[in-house]
């Protein structure tokens, strides 16, 4: 790979040693690295911002002998979303995101759709909505771009028909069930036909036409509770920050 500029996002950074650290990022043109920067005075004030987690860089990198880890060369702020950090909750949804992306993201995995979707993400949390619903806005994104998308319009059993106002939700069966096939998991349980409705539009639409969507507390609260289950389930992890959100109340 010739030497690479991109936009991208820090996920995580580690100190390797005094002058060093290692850091991933999600970039738009070539998807999630691990890369090295060198000669960082550590601590200097102008270095503080540039290498917090979701901070949105310009950034210069190029293959090492080990081609798993870059060089990266030069490092740009671009965007800080600075209205994120002075709320704790949007903070730690912002957080929850940035570990999102780095737990389910393989590197190498270039898709610079997503890429926006992560940014337009960050900016709508930095407005005045609510990040319940900007992050539950993300898990949809993110579980499509996974292609672990559950289905609700027909039965994920069997493909028969399905009711919209008599969905059975299965999380092991990744969708909805019909009054047939429903015995297959004696965990599944309703939804209401407005989380269907989200889901299935968010799904679809772009980001400048969902960021505005209201739902009913009721519809909220299944929303978080269906997604936490089901990202849990089908990725395999749980993830930190939900466990700091719930220690510290924000949940």
């Amino acid at each position: 790979m010739s030497i690479v500029t991109s936009d991208a996002i820090l996920l995580k950074k580690n100190e390797l040693r005094e002058t060093s650290l290692l850091l991933d990022f999600y970039t738009r043109e070539v998807g999630k690295i691990r890369g090295v920067i060198k000669g960082i005075r550590m601590p200097q004030p102008q270095f503080g911002s540039l290498f917090e987690v979701f901070t949105l860089d310009k950034i210069t990198f190029y293959e090492n002998k080990n081609k798993d880890i870059f060089i990266i060369s030069q490092c740009e702020m671009i965007d800080f979303f600075p209205e994120l950090r002075k709320d704790l909750e949007k903070l730690a949804y912002a957080s929850y995101i940035t570990e999102l992306i780095d737990q389910t993201m393989g590197l190498g995995e270039k898709n610079a759709e997503f890429f926006d979707i992560i940014i337009d993400s960050l900016r709508f949390l930095s407005q005045p909505v609510s990040a319940k619903r900007v992050t539950r806005i993300f898990e949809i994104k993110l579980l499509k771009t996974l292609g672990l998308m559950p289905q609700l319009t027909i039965c994920v059993n069997c493909g028969g028909n399905i009711s919209p106002n008599n969905v059975k939700f299965s999380i092991k069966s990744g969708g909805a069930l019909c009054d047939k096939c429903v015995t297959i998991d004696a965990k599944s349980r309703p939804v209401l036909a407005g989380t269907i409705n989200f889901i299935n539009h968010v799904s679809l639409a772009p980001m400048e036409k969902v960021s505005r969507i209201k739902v009913s507390n009721q519809v909220g609260r299944e929303l978080e509770r269906l997604m936490s289950e089901f990202l849990n389930f089908h990725i395999g992890r749980r993830f930190r920050t939900m466990e700091f959100m719930k220690e510290v109340g924000v949940l």
